[in-house]
């Protein structure tokens, strides 16, 4: 399989080949232009959610990359429409094989094809799940800070929503599982909302504190909805770990949703799946979705086959840039008074503590100085900003100058 093609020739971790050497002979098949992670593209000309009518502000806040998209995936796009027919297409066996052998090989969880649910995002399929799994008037518990539209699931479905707030121990953010044990005795506190790796926080969840989330869900029979969609940007060797592939038992209570569009730069285009082991749990899902639930598009199908087939390399080499934005917003924003972080173990997110900044208001202080971060109140807590580092560095270096600005004045 071309999976397992592109596998062996980067290795199962990064470092076996240096990235810049993968790129210098990707580019002689594809060109530089599609793999320069440095190249500053213009999107405020087009309808950017995060760019357009921004004029000169640097943009750092919607969860979206700045980076072209995998050469692999732009030809097989490319290709399709130069077919000239946009019908309805069919899933091929091809992707599913393509999904079912990935997470084999990446942790070991074995799952059947009939576990898949294809969406057209990770939202629909909180908001899905949550509405079928739970009764109205039930209470869903989420960590927070959270993902916004995490906030919004318990509206949207007429449930109630239990916050547990995450918790800061040795410069790493941790999940509260004495509270969470607490909220989940309650009567009607029925479903887990989960993000792993987490965004805001950037954390990655070990396998022991998942294995005691799983048990208060399994002893207090709470439903676990698991957003998982950036589990392919890992940094520092940390390992992901499919709450749903500890054992069979939590897997009966979990519904994972997974989707390839963060790491492969196709935010946009959308594309997700959800893996339902429980059969009455997929039934109803899926009866949920019918005749509402658009079909898999066909654009999203071809680049949901490309990136798992086809783009390992070129993530490998994505990681490695992302890394090294991190380390150099870390290592210029530690000297700037008044802000406090924690390194991300994935995704490509800062979440930046003010609450000691002395500033009233850091989002406009920074907008005052040409930066403008996520706000931290859409997240759940307004003593934070998010800032999204997906972008070329020299963009950042540009942000970091104006975020100092700011903070001096």
């Amino acid at each position: 399989m071309a999976f397992r093609l592109w596998r062996s020739l980067a290795g199962n971790l990064p470092g076996s080949e240096p990235a810049v050497g993968k790129l210098q002979n990707l580019a002689g098949v594809y060109g530089t232009i599609y793999l320069n992670f440095d190249e500053e593209i213009d999107r405020s000309f087009s309808d950017s959610s995060r760019w357009a009518g921004r004029g000169e502000t640097i943009s750092l806040t919607i969860g979206d990359s700045d980076f072209r998209m995998p050469p692999a995936i732009n030809d097989a796009l490319t290709s399709r429409i130069a077919h000239g027919v946009l019908g309805y297409d069919t899933r091929p066996a091809s992707t599913i094989e393509l999904i079912t052998v990935r997470l084999k090989e990446l942790y070991g969880w074995q799952i059947h094809e009939d576990w898949l649910v294809f969406l057209p995002g990770v939202v629909p399929g909180l908001n899905i799940g949550c509405r079928t799994l739970t009764s109205p008037g039930d209470t869903i518990i989420s960590e927070v800070p959270i993902y916004y539209p995490f906030l919004a699931v318990a509206d949207n479905s007429d449930r109630k929503l239990a916050r547990l707030p995450a918790i800061r121990v040795n410069d790493r953010w941790v999940f509260n599982i004495d509270q969470f044990q607490s909220l989940a005795s309650e009567p009607g506190h029925s479903a887990l909302l989960l993000c792993n790796p987490q965004n805001p926080l950037g954390r990655v969840l070990t396998r022991n504190e998942l294995l005691s989330i799983a048990e208060v869900c399994l002893s207090e029979n709470v439903i676990v909805f698991s957003d998982e969609i950036h589990c392919d940007l890992l940094f520092d060797g940390h390992q992901h770990y499919p709450i749903a592939a500890l054992g069979p038992e939590i897997a009966d209570k979990s519904i994972t949703l997974m989707s390839p569009t963060k790491a492969f730069a196709i935010s946009g285009l959308g594309g997700a799946f959800a893996i339902i082991p429980g059969e009455e749990l997929r039934r109803k899902f899926t009866k949920a979705t019918a005749g509402i639930v658009p079909g898999f598009n066909a654009m999203s199908l071809v680049a949901m086959q490309a990136a798992y087939g086809e783009c390992d390399d070129w993530l490998q080499a994505e990681l490695e840039y992302l890394s090294r934005n991190r380390d150099y917003l870390i290592d210029g924003l530690k000297s700037v008074p008044g802000i406090k972080l924690t390194s991300p173990e994935a995704a490509y997110f800062l979440w930046l503590d003010f609450s000691h900044s002395g500033l009233n208001d850091p989002y406009q202080n920074l907008l005052d100085a040409g930066v403008e971060l996520a706000t931290g109140i859409e997240f759940g807590d307004e003593r934070f900003l998010r800032l999204n580092f997906a972008s070329p560095k020299r963009r950042l270096e540009s942000a970091l100058d104006r975020i100092r600005s700011a903070m001096s004045n």
